[in-house]
């Protein structure tokens, strides 16, 4: 239990765990969580406010830093957030046009969204991303707005017969006076988002891209305002084309500069912030990063960037060094450096001579050679199978390592498979590997088709799917803050079925090894590096094979893969 005088004084001090260990805790305000990117700052502190005087020092000391980084990283936030003017918003449209193509295939034409993000814009609303299957307008503030919207987009969408009709979200007719109704209104508009879920989602996700490439930071409401701006101009360059391939010659499109980056303080809180505005990084990626800052940061005991000295990072690398591998130490390094030098782009004070001490050039790893993940052998692979059939708890202990096995998948690409990810292709099945608002993939190369083998068919993976409500395969409990990854409670569970039920203790068969396997196979099997690259989700810095992935067939990728060995696969 806490002092009462502790409470008052130190008001955000919460203990946690079994062991009661003291956290620095601040709800954010809500205004400013979409800018932070989380709703609390959380800290583990050291020392113990019950403990003796050394351990209250340090207690106390760890309160103060911090409270102290929380301070400034809400101080950036609200200067940060900007309201960006119509011109600024035409900005960043100009800036993403001129790398973006005149045609833009999207399952919602571009003209309904931006019609439709009008009507959002009138009627005062700010829809989320990505938007739920059955999203309605929130409580009614302005009911005049909302039927104002409503008309608009009616007109704007072309759905008047004739002025007193106009289509309804159930399929008849709202005459007259039932349109001017605010019901009537927000039932026309959600079904018009229905409709157009995808392709609003689409512009929206490319908005916060867009201001992330250009270091802005806005609300929510100026991110959906350049939404608009976005596929307003995304038809217009489209209409351009449609023009040029009959004959004329518009004039070219004119769009301001783009606005100049937010202005932040110039702490390394602010610089972290930067970096993840900038480079948009994976969750884990983001979690990993700001420890490691915050390592660093407690170590030099300051929070101030213009205090930074190469002997700080010297004396920070020396202390790696003593209780981690070289390995360890220059990933540490590396992960500050990464945040430092996008800072220093942005134009904070970061000296050169801190940059190269991060680099990390001059530690060499131990002499040796470096244990690497193995492959499963043909019959572990069986036995794997066979333990699998045997699961009855979550559905990824069921299927994850058969899929794994089968498809050469990433453990986190198979937790965020959702049902409408199992499609087909030239009359194959195949699972689809994309984005998603649940996950995120390693990179470009990793959004691929892989071909659904006969093997995991036979088992009748194909008529589980059917069976499943819509939404993820594989859902999981919630990860913790630590480790954002979907699939952080399987891992361990698939690690003790490998261990425990499976039998296979060498520390270098994991459940990664499965991956490692599906590739083995594929090369044993004679498969052109296009294709193990295609099926596997690599990169390739073979400019031809960069050039030529994508127009690989998906009939010779289910080839290539029917073409492995899989007299592993038991029978059912």
């Amino acid at each position: 239990m806490l002092s009462t005088t502790t409470k008052d004084s130190l008001p955000y001090v919460v203990l946690r765990g079994a062991s009661a260990g003291p956290y620095y805790k601040r709800q954010i305000p809500k205004e400013l969580r979409p800018v932070v990117g989380q709703a609390t700052f959380t800290v583990k502190l050291q020392g113990s406010p019950a403990g003796g005087p050394r351990d209250r020092a340090r207690f106390a000391a760890s309160y103060a830093r911090a409270d102290a980084q929380a301070e400034d990283a809400l101080m950036a936030a609200r200067a940060g957030q900007r309201q960006l003017t119509p011109q600024q918003q035409l900005g960043v449209a100009g800036s993403w046009a001129k790398d973006a193509g005149p045609q833009h295939p999207d399952s919602v034409d571009r003209s309904e969204v931006a019609a439709i993000l009008t009507a959002a814009s009138v009627a005062g609303i700010v829809l989320p991303c990505p938007i739920p299957p059955a999203w309605a307008p929130g409580p009614i503030a302005d009911e005049r707005a909302m039927v104002d919207a409503a008309v608009r987009l009616a007109f704007a969408l072309d759905y008047l017969d004739h002025p007193g009709e106009v289509a309804s979200p159930d399929g008849g007719a709202l005459w007259g006076d039932e349109l001017k109704t605010p019901a009537s209104a927000a039932a026309f508009l959600a079904d018009a988002v229905g409709q157009a879920r995808a392709g609003i989602e689409h512009w929206i996700t490319e908005a916060r891209q867009q201001l992330r490439s250009l270091g802005v930071i806005v609300p929510p409401e100026q991110q959906q305002a350049v939404a608009l701006r976005l596929a307003t101009t995304s038809a217009a360059l489209g209409e351009q084309a449609r023009q040029i391939e009959h004959g004329q010659f518009p004039e070219p499109l004119r769009f301001p500069d783009p606005p100049p980056p937010s202005v932040a303080p110039q702490t390394l809180t602010a610089a972290f912030e930067r970096w993840v505005s900038v480079r948009s990084p994976a969750a884990k990626t983001r979690v990993d990063a700001e420890r490691r800052l915050e390592e660093f940061r407690d170590f030099i005991g300051t929070n101030s960037v213009e205090q930074l000295t190469p002997q700080q990072v010297i004396d920070w690398r020396s202390h790696l060094l003593q209780g981690r591998s070289t390995t360890t130490a220059k990933k540490h390094l590396g992960l500050v450096r990464a945040i430092l030098q996008s800072a220093s782009d942005d134009g904070l004070p970061i000296p050169q001579d801190v940059l190269d001490r991060m680099a990390g050039r001059s530690i060499r790893n131990s002499s040796g050679t470096r244990q690497q993940r193995r492959p499963f052998t043909m019959a572990e692979a069986n036995l794997l199978i066979q333990v699998s059939r045997q699961q009855s708890g979550r559905p990824l202990d069921r299927w994850g390592l058969p899929l794994a096995l089968a498809l050469g998948a990433r453990l986190e690409e198979i937790a965020g498979i959702r049902k409408d990810d199992i499609t087909g292709m030239d009359g194959i099945p195949v699972v689809s590997i994309r984005p998603s608002a649940e996950r995120r993939l390693k990179n470009d190369s990793s959004c691929r088709q892989i071909p659904i083998p006969q093997s995991l068919q036979l088992e009748s993976f194909l008529e589980w799917v059917n069976d499943q409500p819509d939404g993820l395969l594989f859902p999981e409990p919630q990860p913790p803050a630590t480790d954002p990854r979907l699939s952080h409670y399987a891992s361990i569970r698939l690690g003790k079925i490998i261990r425990k039920q499976a039998g296979i203790i060498d520390p270098l068969a994991v459940f990664h090894s499965c991956r490692h396997f599906a590739a083995q196979q594929l090369v044993d099997a004679g498969s052109e590096q296009r294709m193990v690259e295609q099926i596997l989700g690599h990169g390739s810095k073979s400019m031809t094979a960069r050039y030529s992935r994508a127009g690989v067939p998906i009939p010779q990728v289910a080839a290539a893969m029917e073409s492995r060995d899989w007299s592993w696969w038991p029978e059912s």
